[in-house]
């Protein structure tokens, strides 16, 4: 498998956990749908257009990434209430300032990955990280066709819930070396959306979990990836293999 490798660096970003809605909480790298609106913007396509991209062929994600420090910002906007006093609202919004990642689109098809790394070295539209302000510039793009296997994960996405499966290999007799936090590891983010048209209303209609990791972590078990300079990058199949056979994803909760 040919993998496109993009190194990406924005000043601000955010991307709003599904889960909260006046308090606009940001995850910490961006999520696959992200990545996907990123490589529409690059390609030109829309938001529907650019999910039905991704869903012809069987693509593998992953981001590797670190910020800086993150702000509590305040938004007042108005709202379509026709009642004057509920003619605006406010929403606290979370940003993280000074992004620097590393964002893998990998496909068995070369032709597809091409077309991808032609697409960065000259975006059809703005790339944004997460709202239209938050300009992403590219640094660098290339094609790596090595993939390998690490347990020393850091500042990255692993598919499923990291904490539960260490958990199951705890008796293969490999060392690890995981770490608590106030919040969880591990979401159900969507990867695919019911468009109602090319950029209107949409609704989550397919899930999957994923572990976000911050400082570095041992596992007792392997994860796939690519290795770019130091930074190993896991990578995750986008939908499952069962899902792609279907021809479209199907509805799950």
């Amino acid at each position: 498998m040919n993998y496109c490798v993009v190194e990406l660096r924005a000043m601000t970003a955010t991307f709003r956990n599904p889960e909260f809605q006046n308090f606009h909480k940001t995850l910490h790298l961006p999520p696959p749908t992200t990545l996907v609106g990123l490589a529409g913007a690059a390609l030109g396509k829309s938001p529907k257009a650019a999910q039905e991209y991704f869903e012809r062929d069987q693509w593998h994600l992953g981001i590797w990434g670190t910020s800086e420090g993150y702000a509590k910002d305040l938004w007042k906007y108005r709202t379509l209430d026709s009642n004057p006093e509920k003619a605006s609202s406010i929403v606290l919004r979370e940003i993280l300032f000074d992004n620097h990642w590393l964002a893998v689109f990998g496909c068995e098809k070369e032709d597809n990955v091409g077309e991808l790394l032609e697409a960065f070295q000259r975006p059809v539209f703005a790339l944004t990280m997460g709202s239209s302000d938050s300009l992403a510039k590219v640094v660098s793009v290339k094609i790596v066709t090595v993939t390998t296997e690490n347990k020393q994960v850091a500042h990255c996405l692993v598919s499923g819930n990291v904490m539960a499966d260490v958990q199951e290999h705890l008796f293969n007799g490999d060392d690890f070396s995981i770490y608590a936090t106030s919040e969880p590891i591990a979401y159900d983010l969507p990867v695919r959306f019911q468009y109602e048209t090319d950029y209107g209303v949409r609704r989550v209609v397919k899930r999957k979990t994923l572990s976000f990791i911050g400082e570095p972590m041992t596992l007792n078990f392997t994860v796939p990836g690519v290795q770019h300079g130091a930074n190993f990058i896991p990578v995750f199949p986008l939908h499952e293999e069962e899902d792609m056979k279907k021809g479209q994803t199907t509805l799950d909760f």
